[in-house]
């Protein structure tokens, strides 16, 4: 009975909870106190909390400047501002992304251009850049999916030979490497979210970072108070804009500032207990490489956290990467599947609803096309296969060694799960998707 999976009327495997979160500790508490305490609950400037977020990200990233941000989404606008992004232009994004770095590209006033990813990839195809980029191309944005750095040199040399600036969303990747360089750092800009659920966080908040004075101080225009832009735009054509920018009040709070330079200080903490969760999870669940196969990091490179992917593939073809979901969810342990396929979602298909929120075509003549059912097959092979694993923030070896026997016993009665899975489907249950 101990074996029988819980889908079939047996035990839950999972019997150990998820751990205390541990992200937000008494330094981050204190921190936070200590700024309301201040008075310090709004900065139109570059105060006190602000200016010591700014230069601890930016000096923790190797980078000669940070700008925070109320969100990550906004530093997304802020970057795409700053490479040239207007109305009547284009940029190039991967579909496998959340949506709001697709929407950002709208509010910059440019069309997203979708690109497929690489086979087998959470990544932008380099190959893409080539085929898609037109006259109005301006940027593309590099997303480093689940934390797992993208290969950047081929993206980059694509790029330069194509003259677009590279914006490198890091929202997943906090702490990641490419061959050595903090991802973030090997474009032109790179964007930080540090909402709650990321791998150090603001409570809401975003921060970029650049190694261009020119950038950072284009990408303050569309959110920061002119209180700001009147010291720092120095540019002779940029200081039009010091008394009055874009206003889209994309300030960061300094509450949450002095929360992010603590958590800022943990990072390597925090993700060295998830790389040990992980490896603990890798290590057990090696004898399940039939089934999932681990996404493999380029030589020098180090790993972002934002649970961790694995590609699902049962080559009998007996049990769909759904079904094995719902088994395992079943057992206590809820793995995650693939954002939902933006590109398809009726905001990006219907021009009639989309004109409600973003113009659809400029007088130039760029426009955004819907794009049909296929149209990105690498990125519908992704998604149809992708499982995300949780992974917590804190040391937790007996969740993780429940994690991998939880998988182990859903892998071991395939056959019966099969079996399941045929008779309801048979039975045609309402909902049932196996």
């Amino acid at each position: 009975m101990a074996d029988k999976l819980a889908i079939l009327g047996g035990p839950k495997a999972m019997t150990v909870p998820w751990p205390d979160n541990g992200t937000i500790g008494p330094d981050e508490i204190a921190a936070a106190t200590r700024t309301v305490a201040s008075g310090q609950i709004s900065d139109c400037g570059r105060g006190e909390t602000v200016a010591a977020m700014e230069d601890a990200f930016a000096a923790r990233f190797a980078a000669r400047h940070a700008l925070s941000f109320s969100s990550g989404t906004a530093s997304i606008h802020g970057a795409l501002f700053a490479a040239g992004v207007r109305p009547g232009t284009e940029v190039l994004t991967a579909n496998q992304t959340w949506a709001s770095a697709i929407t950002a590209i709208f509010h910059a006033g440019g069309t997203p251009v979708f690109c497929d990813v690489a086979r087998d990839s959470f990544h932008i195809d380099p190959a893409e850049l080539q085929r898609k980029c037109g006259p109005d191309t301006r940027a593309v944005i590099v997303t480093h999916l689940w934390g797992i750095p993208a290969d950047m040199d081929p993206i980059l040399k694509a790029a330069r030979l194509l003259n677009l600036k590279v914006i490198e969303d890091c929202s997943h990747a906090h702490g990641a490497e490419y061959k050595g360089t903090p991802v973030g750092t090997l474009g032109d800009i790179g964007c930080f979210s540090l909402q709650g659920s990321k791998a150090i966080v603001a409570g809401e908040g975003g921060i970029l970072v650049t190694n261009s004075r020119r950038l950072y101080q284009r990408a303050m225009i569309p959110g920061h108070h002119d209180m700001r832009l009147s010291v720092e735009l120095v540019s002779p054509d940029l200081k039009p804009f010091a008394e009055c920018g874009g206003y889209w009040k994309y300030r960061i709070s300094p509450v949450g500032a002095a929360i992010a330079t603590v958590q800022l200080g943990r990072m390597d903490e925090l993700n060295g207990n998830r790389q040990g969760n992980f490896d603990i999870l890798h290590r057990r669940l090696r004898k399940t490489a039939a089934l999932l196969t681990w996404p493999k990091l380029n030589r020098g490179s180090r790993r972002g956290w934002y649970g961790t992917p694995a590609l699902y593939e049962d080559l009998h073809g007996r049990v769909s990467r759904d079904l094995f979901a719902a088994a395992c969810a079943a057992e206590g342990l809820y793995v995650g599947r693939a954002y939902s396929n933006w590109y398809r979602t009726p905001v990006f298909q219907d021009l009639k609803l989309m004109s409600q929120l973003w113009t659809v075509e400029h007088p130039n003549g760029v426009k955004y096309t819907p794009l049909g059912e296929g149209a990105l097959p690498n990125d519908e092979s992704v998604r149809q296969r992708l499982l995300v694993f949780p992974i917590p923030p804190l040391a937790a070896p007996e969740f993780m060694t429940q994690v991998a026997g939880t998988v182990e016993k859903v892998a071991a009665n395939m056959a019966s799960l099969s079996r399941f899975g045929a008779e309801h489907k048979s039975k045609g249950v309402p909902g049932c998707a196996y």
